[in-house]
C-alpha cells in the first residue's frame, strides 16, 4: 500500500470498526449524537496515532514513505485531518449542550451512568467512580483538544521561528497521552471487548508507547554522530563550504541524501543536503547559503573546532538509475547533484543522455559551476548553466512541455509547482518542509 493510500484507507477501516461495534442502528438525535461521538473521537485518536507514529524517524517507516521528506509531510498532513476531526468531536460535545441552553433542545432523561452518554459526552452521571473517571476523562480530552489547536495555529501561522516552535512541538506526544486517557476514562462506558474498545486499547497504546519513546528523547538517537567542524570555505558572498569531521562513520549514506546539523551546541537541528562524504564516511561536506536567521549566524559565528552533532542520512532523493533524464538544481539546490556527480566519478560510471541545468542570478551566485562542469565532462553529463543576468528567467513552463524524461529537482518551492504543472512526465524532488 502506498502512503497516499492512506488518504482514505485509515478513516474507511476506522469507520468500518465503529459499524461493526454498532449493537442497533440510532433512530433520533440523541443516540446519533452518541454514536457520532464515537466514530469522530476513534478517527481522531486513529490519525494522531498515524501522525505520532510518522514522527518518530522510524527507518522501514521513512522508507515506505520515500524519504523522510514525505514521512514528515504524510505526518503534517494527517495531524491537520486529526484536528478537523476532533474539532467536529468538540463540536458534537458541545453543540448539543448550546441548543439546550437556548431551548432549541430538550435534553432527554437521564437513564443512568451507562446509558446515553458518549465518548467525551459531559451528559450522564453515575455513582462513584464511573463519575469521576468520566469527568477527569472529560478534562483531558477537553484540555488535550485546546493545546493541540493551538499546535496547530502555531504551526500553520509559523507565528514562532523555528527552533522555538520545536519547543513547543514537543507538546504533542504529552498532548497525545491526554487523548488516549481521555479514552481510557471513558472506556466503560464503550465497552473494552467491543471492537471500538480493543481498537483504543490495542492501537492506542502502540501510540502511547511512540509518545513516551519521543519524551524520552529517543527519536534519532541511534542516527546520532559527534563531530567538530574542520575546515570553512566561503564559495561566494553568501554560500559557505562546511566541512565537519566526526567521530564515528555516518552509516547508510545514499549520494543526494541529507542530514540534521546542530552547530556548535545551539539545540537547533537544520537539515543540509550532504554535498560530498569521504570513502570512510567521517568527513561530511555541506554547502550553507545565508538565507535566513540561522544560516546567516553560521555565516559570522562558526568557527573551526565548534562542535557538531550531526543526525543521518535521511531522505530519498538519491542517485536514480541511468535512464535519460533532465536534473534541474537552481540556488543552492545544486548540492545534492554535486553529490552525484562526485559518486558517479568516483566510480567510474557514466550517465548519456543525462543533462543537469544549473540555475543561479549570476555567475558569482552559482555555486560549484566550474567543479560541475568537470565532474559533469568526466560523468559523461550534459552541463548547461543558465544565468538570469544574461538570459532573463528560465521559462519554466517551456521547459516542462518539452520535456520527455524524468526530471529531478532540487529548489525553490514556488519552482517546483511551476515545472510540475507543465510537466507530462514524473517530477522528483525534496519536501524540505518540516513544520
Amino acid at each position: 500500500m502506498k502512503p497516499i493510500s492512506l488518504n482514505w484507507a485509515l478513516p474507511l477501516g476506522l469507520t468500518l470498526i465503529w459499524l461493526a461495534g454498532l449493537s442497533t442502528w440510532p433512530n433520533s438525535l440523541w443516540p446519533w449524537r452518541h454514536e457520532l461521538l464515537i466514530l469522530t473521537g476513534l478517527l481522531g485518536m486513529g490519525t494522531m496515532t498515524f501522525s505520532l507514529l510518522l514522527a518518530l524517524r522510524l527507518p522501514r517507516l521513512e522508507a515506505w514513505c520515500g524519504g523522510l521528506d514525505r514521512m514528515l509531510h504524510l505526518h503534517r498532513s494527517s495531524a491537520l485531518w486529526a484536528t478537523g476531526t476532533l474539532t467536529a468531536h468538540w463540536l458534537l460535545v458541545e453543540g448539543p449542550k448550546w441548543a439546550v441552553t437556548a431551548d432549541w433542545l430538550t435534553r432527554p432523561a437521564r437513564r443512568g451512568a451507562g446509558a446515553g452518554a458518549g465518548a467525551g459526552a459531559g451528559a450522564g452521571a453515575g455513582a462513584g467512580n464511573d463519575v469521576l473517571w468520566h469527568s477527569l476523562g472529560n478534562t483531558l480530552g477537553e484540555w488535550g483538544f485546546y493545546l493541540l489547536l493551538a499546535l496547530v495555529v502555531v504551526s500553520l501561522l509559523a507565528v514562532v521561528r523555528y527552533e522555538r516552535f520545536r519547543v513547543v512541538h514537543r507538546l504533542a506526544p504529552i498532548i497525545y497521552l491526554m487523548g488516549w486517557l481521555h479514552g481510557l476514562c471513558l472506556l466503560p462506558r464503550i465497552g473494552a471487548l467491543t471492537p471500538v474498545g480493543l481498537t483504543l486499547l490495542i492501537g492506542g497504546g502502540v501510540g502511547a508507547l511512540g509518545a513516551l519513546y519521543s519524551l524520552f528523547g529517543r527519536v534519532g538517537r541511534d542516527a546520532r554522530h559527534q563531530g567538530r567542524v574542520s575546515t570553512l570555505t566561503p564559495l561566494d558572498a553568501r554560500t559557505l563550504e562546511i566541512r565537519v569531521a566526526l567521530t564515528t562513520p555516518l552509516h547508510g549514506y545514499r549520494p543526494g541524501q541529507f542530514a540534521f546539523f546542530d552547530f556548535a551546541g545551539r539545540g537547533e537541528p537544520h537539515p543540509y543536503t550532504l554535498v560530498d562524504v569521504s570513502a570512510d564516511c567521517r568527513t561530511l561536506t555541506l554547502a550553507v547559503r545565508a538565507l535566513g536567521d540561522h544560516t546567516r549566524w553560521l555565516h559570522r559565528h562558526l568557527k573551526v573546532g565548534d562542535a557538531v552533532i550531526v543526525t543521518g542520512p535521511y531522505g530519498a532523493f538519491a542517485l536514480p538509475d541511468p535512464a535519460p533524464a533532465l536534473w534541474v538544481g537552481a540556488g543552492i539546490g545544486i548540492t545534492p547533484f554535486v553529490a552525484w556527480l562526485e559518486a558517479l566519478v568516483r566510480r567510474g560510471e557514466t550517465r548519456p543522455g543525462t543533462t543537469l541545468l544549473q540555475c543561479a542570478p549570476t555567475v558569482e551566485a552559482a555555486p560549484y559551476h566550474v567543479h560541475l562542469a568537470e565532474l559533469c565532462r568526466r560523468a559523461g553529463v550534459d552541463y548547461r548553466l543558465h544565468l538570469e543576468s544574461e538570459r532573463g528567467r528560465l521559462d519554466l513552463a517551456a521547459l516542462g512541455e518539452r520535456q520527455h524524461n524524468p526530471v529531478w529537482f532540487c529548489g525553490p518551492e514556488s519552482m517546483a509547482q511551476t515545472l510540475d504543472a507543465h510537466l507530462a512526465t514524473p517530477l522528483h524532488r525534496e519536501l524540505f518542509r518540516f513544520r
